[in-house]
């Protein structure tokens, strides 16, 4: 299995070794047989430093070591394809319920008839173009009539199942019913969020993480892999029909605040609109939550890194707008590079500025008081999400409108 000759020294045995698991390691090669192969290699190089003794004996032993090493690899597989299924079929029955099956199809479809839409634009557009205004312009858009006509040829082979993904779960009753002030059964808990009501609706389930142990792997200068093992624990909080009547529409009152703002807000730039859109947002649906008496849900995300982010996001990118005739704010063309740092650099540049001071975990707790629970949990260390690129954005931005 290591390509050694009987009676090859300890020094040959790691060095072989060290050059198969760099070849067969699965983070460095994504084939099918990297992993399985990846195991061999270590099983065998296990046996001959353990028991070198055994590296020396006849076909017969060597067969039996075989078959020892193979016994225990199909073992591996049958246990990790269980475990594989046991987590599929646990998805399956998650994704499943109408809460998350009917939104997901109904994103699938959205999804394949914008790349119908796109399709059909990337051939036509430029063909329109180019007759109307500039003939010379087809020549620089031909990437997108190639690209329309290989999506035009997929769809086309596909055109049975494409608009026919499913059917969605959830009724027209069930939709009245989402929306609708319907009182539940009564519990022993308080409301955490409406004051002195009884908690008779649907929870509100919060995951706090905790990273315990970092491993970073070198495989040379430009490879490198780095592995978060985070503790993860759950807190669910009570809530009133109340409470979750009033969250709910304050979700569809975001929603549509910020595609009013995007459709027709008098400003050039889109992502400007979309600023605005959450802004006005946030303080149209707060104000609608205090005339109820109801607390937000998300509150907890608001942290002191949460906010010096935003600060940080929005002084970006004043620096690099315009304001034009008639207060039409207009972005550089600096607009992607700046974006792109923010989205891929800010994390980085938080925790080389602020992780050495002894505050910086406090910053992770939010400015709102959460109760005592998530109090205790935001003190040992927890917090609300990884502070990755791209996720440390969207995924509070995510828990914030829904």
């Amino acid at each position: 299995m290591l390509g050694l000759s009987p009676g090859a020294t300890r020094k040959q045995i790691k060095s072989a070794y060290r050059k198969l698991a760099l070849r067969y390691h699965p983070d460095r090669n994504h084939s099918d047989g990297a992993a399985r192969k990846f195991q061999e290699i270590t099983e065998a190089y296990d046996v001959l430093l353990t028991h070198p003794d055994e590296g020396s004996g006849d076909d017969a032993s060597y067969d039996q070591m075989a078959e020892e090493l193979y016994r225990r690899e199909r073992e591996r597989m049958k246990e990790r394809a269980r475990a594989q299924q046991e987590k599929r079929r646990q998805q399956d029955e998650y994704f499943n319920k109408p809460e998350w099956h009917d939104p997901l199809l109904i994103l699938r479809y959205a999804a394949n008839g914008a790349i119908l839409l796109f399709a059909v634009s990337a051939v036509v557009v430029p063909v329109l173009l180019a007759i109307l205004s500039d003939p010379g312009s087809l020549a620089g858009t031909t990437i997108f009539m190639l690209m329309g006509v290989v999506l035009l040829i997929y769809i086309y082979q596909k055109r049975k199942q494409w608009f026919r993904l499913g059917r969605l779960n959830i009724t027209m009753k069930q939709v009245v019913r989402f929306f609708t002030l319907v009182p539940g059964e009564p519990t022993r808990d308080r409301c955490f969020y409406c004051k002195r009501t009884m908690a008779d609706g649907k929870p509100y389930k919060i995951e706090l993480l905790k990273t315990v142990d970092i491993k970073v792997q070198t495989f040379g200068a430009l490879d490198h892999s780095v592995r978060y093992k985070n503790k993860v624990t759950r807190v669910v909080i009570p809530r009133s029909t109340r409470a979750v009547f009033y969250q709910r529409w304050s979700s569809v009152v975001k929603c549509i605040v910020i595609m009013a703002f995007l459709l027709f807000f008098p400003v050039k730039s889109i992502l400007w609109r979309l600023i605005a859109g959450l802004f006005s947002a946030g303080i149209v649906s707060a104000i609608m939550l205090k005339f109820a008496g109801v607390k937000p849900k998300a509150s907890y995300l608001f942290t002191p890194v949460l906010i010096l982010k935003i600060l940080v996001w929005l002084v970006c990118l004043g620096l690099i707008s315009s304001l034009g005739p008639g207060f039409d704010i207009q972005l550089s063309g600096y607009v992607y590079l700046v974006v792109g740092g923010l989205l891929f650099f800010l994390d980085m540049a938080f925790d080389l500025l602020f992780g050495f001071l002894p505050f910086y975990p406090k910053m992770f707790r939010p400015v709102i008081r959460q109760g005592a629970v998530l109090e205790a949990l935001y003190k040992q260390g927890f917090q609300n999400n990884q502070e990755l690129p791209v996720y440390s954005v969207l995924f509070p931005l995510f828990r914030w409108l829904f």
